[in-house]
């Protein structure tokens, strides 16, 4: 009996250790790792260069650098085991320190290289980038973002519609074939 008397002793004290130390010895995640200072820094030149760049294929180039930098700062937020939903929505967001959220840039810079590729007559791309934020940006604190990418797709949609750009690829039909020609003029009657 001195036995299970011991390992009863033993379980307990493992138990009230456990509960005084609570999570504290659990593997830490870092939930306020922001993006250090020269990241962050090479990000906004990155997001002010989208802004006013006129070619798009390097915006959409930097539209990816953005995306790639707001992702590693998102992972970098999220805890490192799957949590069950219930202790997903206990857990708050941590605030961010950053002058400007990495995920917003991500956002504009993808709607200008959309609004670019728009204008030149880009429609594929312009299509990839406003998709692009509706599938990266679903979250309500990005609905502006979201909501500006279904009005450029639509311009796109109306754009392909109606004037025919070349990124569409139209389907050729032909409306008539020529009359046979004949040496006396015809007179059509109205």
């Amino acid at each position: 009996m001195k036995t299970f008397s011991n390992i009863k002793f033993v379980l307990f004290a493992l138990g009230l250790v456990t509960l005084l130390e609570g999570c504290q010895g659990a593997p830490h995640m870092n939930p306020t790792v922001p993006m250090d200072n020269t990241a962050f820094m090479s990000a906004l030149d990155i997001y002010r260069h989208c802004q006013v760049g006129t070619d798009v294929d390097i915006m959409r180039a930097e539209v990816l650098q953005l995306t790639r930098a707001a992702s590693a700062q998102e992972s970098a937020n999220n805890p490192p085991l799957p949590l069950p939903d219930f202790v997903k929505r206990m857990m708050a967001k941590p605030a961010s320190r950053l002058a400007a959220d990495p995920q917003a840039m991500a956002a504009a810079c993808a709607l200008s290289t959309g609004q670019a590729a728009l204008r030149a007559e880009r429609m594929t791309l312009a299509t990839e980038m406003f998709q692009t934020v509706l599938k990266n940006h679903s979250q309500p604190e990005y609905a502006y973002y979201a909501d500006q990418a279904r009005i450029g797709l639509n311009r796109v949609k109306h754009a392909v519609q109606f004037a025919g750009y070349p990124d569409s690829a139209p389907a050729v039909v032909t409306i008539s074939t020529p009359a046979p020609r004949t040496s006396a003029p015809v007179f059509l009657e109205d």
